[in-house]
């Protein structure tokens, strides 16, 4: 994994991008980022915003009902990219990272400073609890697993479900497909949400 610290591309640029249907933009050094690291560890720009996709469901980590209240769950959900979907890296360290979700301000916790699987994933006020710092550990190519740093469990979707509301839970690796996740950088819609 590298950590970069880029300068953000304006809006212009991400919208003609989107507008013109193109997979990765040509950045002001004439290089495709996405290409250019594609062979390579995944790349967390703390200055981006991320989509997290389960690779077993195909849907994305968002906060149950887009709730904006602290101990509100994570869970896998069609992705729409909304905000309640969007997370912001927040270097911490060592290589970890607070998640810090775009709509609530929340961070992605392990309630209780829990060390059992099972665990619950929630939203919490950011702090410096190392229940709040996960670490991503490549797979395969494009694939993570996320780690909290409290516990060394992994994120996890609960029995395998690949329902829309399946909550998030930490459990311990067995590689399984259910605790693997891919990221994608979040362009913020065009349209406002309701």
């Amino acid at each position: 994994m590298r950590i970069v610290h880029m300068r953000r591309a304006s809006a212009f640029c991400y919208g003609l991008c989107f507008a013109l249907g193109v997979i990765g933009c040509v950045n002001d050094r004439g290089i495709d980022d996405d290409e250019a690291s594609a062979s390579s560890a995944v790349t967390i720009d703390v200055n981006a915003a991320y989509i997290i996709t389960g690779v077993e469901s195909n849907k994305c980590v968002g906060v149950a009902a887009a709730s904006t209240t602290a101990n509100a769950r994570l869970d896998i959900e069609t992705c729409n990219g909304i905000s309640s979907q969007r997370f912001r890296p927040e270097a911490m360290g060592g290589g970890f990272f607070r998640l810090r979700n775009e709509k609530s301000g929340l961070c992605a916790d392990v309630l209780g400073v829990s060390q059992a699987d099972g665990a619950l994933v929630i939203q919490f006020t950011c702090g410096t609890g190392l229940n709040q710092q996960w670490s991503f550990t490549d797979v395969a190519a494009g694939v993570e697993r996320l780690t909290a740093r409290h516990s060394g469990k992994v994120l996890d979707v609960t029995g395998h479900s690949t329902a829309d509301g399946t909550l998030l839970e930490q459990w311990t690796s067995n590689n399984g497909a259910n605790q693997q996740f891919t990221l994608a950088t979040a362009v913020a819609p065009f349209a406002p949400e309701r």
